[in-house]
């Protein structure tokens, strides 16, 4: 059972909304959620979705209204049975130091969850990888991606780490910022939460430039490049010790501080991003919604989809709620 007393910082109580199918996909985000030492007060609710079967007309071999109504019912009463064993595996992890509560839902999984969202306004929705509902589909093909997408709140996409990985409590949390909103938000989500004891934060910006010297006569010279890459270090620069000085300032109300860590690297940010999570063996990488350059570009199309598709961990992805509104 993990021990919620290896820390006295507490912060504003947390609604996370936590979505089940059965798998053993989503029995790792149980197991993560367990384990997360939430501010007090904070309520965890555990959902499984009924699928609704396509109506008896669609389906390719149709069937009789009272056969509909059987699979119906055994649909419902395997989402109970997921409930009943994700609320049990997250007792058995965190006693009763947080409140669980269980709901059922019913329909497509995808507008379910996101439904459910939007009436209960939770800080947080945790899903895991993949998953399988009545028909089998992958959820990071489907649900995932599509709660992921357009939630209004942060969402975690938990990994199960490798068996041969004992599970600690400690954790090793990559935060990656660019100094857009939505960066700054991910930084504060850092800086709120009690993380368990001993746990580490590794904070990187990645500078990527458009070009590179080539002997064409239209690049760039050599010194200019080089100027170019000295000032957009200087602003990763800028933009890490801003997030290492809000971290150093929310250690002062922790029992036992973070351990911080930073630096500026150059490359395609989605691949850094992804090498540096393997190399440092992450157990987390927490970054925005948005990212900076571009007028608002959406980066779940590109850097947040491919960490959150390619990373060996689990992903938060952190929205700015002053732009989700």
């Amino acid at each position: 059972m993990h021990n919620h007393a290896t820390q006295k910082f507490m912060k504003k109580a947390m609604k996370i909304l936590l979505a089940v199918d059965g798998s053993e996909y989503s029995l790792a985000a149980v197991e993560e959620a367990a384990r997360t030492p939430w501010p007090a007060g904070s309520v965890v609710r555990i959902t499984s979705v009924a699928e609704t079967p396509l109506p008896a007309p669609l389906l390719m071999a149709p069937i009789s209204s009272g056969t509909y109504v059987e699979l119906e019912r055994i649909l419902e009463e395997r989402a109970v049975a997921q409930i009943t064993q994700a609320m049990a595996r997250f007792g058995e992890i965190a006693g009763a130091q947080i409140e669980a509560t269980a709901k059922t839902l019913k329909g497509d999984p995808k507008a379910a969850i996101l439904d459910e969202a939007e009436h209960w306004k939770p800080n947080l929705i945790i899903v895991g990888t993949h998953g399988y509902n009545a028909f089998e589909r992958l959820w990071l093909g489907s649900v995932s991606r599509s709660v992921l997408s357009r939630a209004r709140c942060s969402v975690e996409i938990v990994r199960r780490p490798p068996a041969e990985i004992p599970i600690k409590g400690a954790k090793k949390i990559l935060l990656a910022v660019d100094g857009s909103e939505c960066s700054a938000a991910a930084v504060e989500e850092i800086a709120n939460r009690p993380w368990p004891a001993g746990s580490e934060v590794h904070v990187i910006s990645v500078i990527q430039l458009p070009f590179v010297p080539t002997t064409e006569t239209w690049a760039l010279s050599e010194s200019e490049y080089t100027r170019l890459e000295r000032v957009e270090r200087e602003q990763g620069e800028r933009v890490v010790d801003g997030a290492i000085s809000r971290l150093r300032q929310s250690n002062t109300e922790r029992e036992i501080p973070l351990t911080l860590t930073s630096e500026v690297l150059l490359g395609h940010p989605e691949e850094t991003i992804i090498e540096t999570a393997k190399t440092w063996n992450t157990d987390l990488v927490v970054l925005g919604s948005h990212g900076y350059r571009g007028f608002k570009r959406f980066l779940l199309g590109s850097v947040s989809q491919a960490v959150v598709s390619h990373a060996p961990c689990s992903v938060e992805i952190v929205r700015n709620p002053a732009q989700e509104t």
